[in-house]
Order: structure tokens, then sequence, then C-alpha cells
């Protein structure tokens, strides 16, 4: 009887170990890890003060790589990449602006095969997920002057500039008209491999659209939830890239959210300027206390998406994909 017992008891607290640690988005990926992603450091290879070595480094990178680093490389030269644009893009990175950029930013460098093999890892989980068509061709570190990562049906761009330590000489020298106190507050290298992931699922499995305000929560939800899902080991706190103080208000004041929400009375309705405000990166989430985070919509989509996929266990991924806002939403708690 003693012996029935023990064996009892062990299995119970078995059980409930297994539960406390199962976590449905870290599964194994030894089936999918073998994702080939080509790395491009086109920066490195066109920051040059020999126009020779810039035209036949150009002249390569034209031939192998696709229109995304043609569009992105006429953008900042303000010029169509014909024959003689060597010219213009060695003028580029030589004018005294860039090439401090660059200077600042080779600093980063020796960071990247770190950050490559998160971004690999990454897609692995992913293509568990969605199978490997969802896998890009190639990443493009390529100055896009600040702007945001841009992709495109089998390419991403980053512009490493939006990494660099904003306590660096260079950021600190451009006026805050330009670059805003709150884009110099998400200049970090610890993103990078997250932001890659968020622009590439935005890109590749949502279509764009203009309807309710709640329709926009849940897709931002999902898109958050799939990008968990690319990120398991990883906290909430990354994935909506918070700082803790911001995690904290965002968990403390989700019901107070919610309840301004019903009240303005704006989920089914197709009010841009409420998901400008709510949806947007930007120093805060406007009509809320000023102390709010920005995008505190997305926060609340994520809640609510996940919530409904904790309660439906057996629902993959790509049949999240499908499942319509309206019978997510119906599933909501706040805790």
């Amino acid at each position: 009887m003693n012996f029935k017992k023990a064996i009892w008891s062990i299995l119970i607290i078995s059980l409930f170990f297994s539960s406390c640690k199962s976590n449905r988005l870290d599964v194994d990926i030894k089936k999918t890890d073998n994702v080939k992603i080509n790395f491009i450091n086109a920066d490195q290879l066109l920051n040059s003060t020999d126009i020779i070595k810039t035209k036949k480094n150009l002249d390569k990178l034209k031939q192998e790589l696709g229109s995304l680093f043609e569009y992105e490389l006429s953008q900042n030269i303000r010029q169509n990449l014909n024959d003689s644009v060597y010219q213009a893009v060695f003028n580029f990175y030589n004018t005294a602006y860039i090439s401090d950029l660059e200077k600042e930013k080779s600093k980063l460098y020796p960071d990247l095969e770190d950050r490559k093999d998160k971004i690999i890892s990454a897609f692995n989980y992913l293509a568990y997920h969605f199978g490997d068509s969802i896998i890009p061709e190639r990443i493009i570190y390529l100055n896009k002057l600040f702007s945001q990562v841009s992709c495109s049906q089998t390419e991403i761009a980053v512009g490493l500039e939006n990494y660099i330590s904003p306590k660096s000489e260079v950021i600190q020298s451009i006026p805050n008209s330009q670059l805003y106190q709150w884009q110099r507050d998400r200049m970090d290298i610890q993103y990078l491999e997250r932001d890659i992931l968020l622009n590439w699922i935005q890109v590749q499995l949502f279509n764009e659209m203009d309807g309710k305000f709640a329709e926009h929560l849940i897709q931002a939800g999902k898109i958050l939830y799939i990008l968990n899902a690319a990120f398991p080991k990883a906290s909430e706190r990354y994935v909506l890239r918070y700082k803790k103080e911001q995690m904290e208000w965002a968990n403390q004041n989700e019901a107070i959210v919610w309840n301004y929400l019903i009240k303005q009375e704006v989920l089914f309705k197709n009010d841009l300027r409420m998901r400008t405000n709510f949806l947007n990166e930007g120093p805060k989430t406007v009509g809320l206390a000023d102390d709010a985070p920005d995008r505190i919509g997305q926060f609340l989509g994520y809640r609510i998406v996940k919530g409904f996929m904790d309660k439906n266990k057996a629902l993959s991924l790509s049949e999240l994909l499908k499942v319509r806002y309206n019978t997510i939403l119906q599933t909501y708690e706040i805790k």
C-alpha cells in the first residue's frame, strides 16, 4: 500500500512540474533546423575611400541582390542605379555625417555573428509552424537613414544605424527635432532580431487592411503571438519591446485601458485616429495617462490572442490566421 502511494505521489509531482514548465510555443525544431539565409553587409562593402573599390562592390551587389537593395540605395542617393551611379554612392558614404554614422555602426559588427545565430534560430521556429516558404533568401544590412526595417517577398533590408548607442557622439549631434527622444530610447541592439522577425511576419502573413479598431487590435495581437513563437524562450517584455516599467504599467492598467475603449465606443468603429494613437510607435499612447507606454493597443491585442490560444491548445498558428477577430474577442477575460 505504501509502495502504491509513493508511485502515485511521484506521478502527481511529475505532472505538476510538467504542467508548470509547459510552453506550447517551445517546440522541437530539429526537423527544421536547417534554415539557410544569406547575410550581406552592404554598408561594409560600399563604405570606402577608394572609388574603384566602391564601383567594383556596387556592380557585384547589383548583380547578386534583388530590387529591394536597388530601391533602398536609390532612396539614399536620390537617383536610380544606372551605370554611372557609383560616383553618387561613393559621395554618399564619404559625406562627413554618413561617414561618422558608418564609423560608429562598425562597432556593432563584432556582435552580428551572434545575432545571426539568433535570427536563424527564430526562423527555424517560424519554419516549424509555416514551412520553409516563410524563410527569406537574404538579409541586407544597408544604411536606411533611420527608417524602419523593410521587406520584399524574398529579402529584408535593415539599417543598423537604428541600433547605434544613443549616447554616441554622432547620435548626440543630431538635433532632437530630427531624431526624437523616444526614437533614441529605442536604439538598442538587443532588439535587432526581434525587429527583423516582426516586420517579416507582418509582410509575409498579413495583408494591410482598413477595418474596425477591434480588427486591427486582434491582428496586432496575432502578429505578436507569432513573433513570440519565433522566440519561445523570450520574455513577453522582449516580444512587446517594453522596458520593465512599461510592462508593469501595461499589466497593472489592462482593465483600465479596456474599460476606456468600451466607454469611448471605438472597438467597432473605423477610427484612424484611435489606431494611430493606440497601435503606432511614439512617446506614449495618446489619450491615456502621461506614463502610459506607446502601443498599448498592441499589448492588449496580444493578451487577447494569447488568452484565446491558451483556451484552444489544439489550434495551430496557421489556423489562428484564419480565425475571425470577433471570435477571438468574445473569449477575452481580464485577469
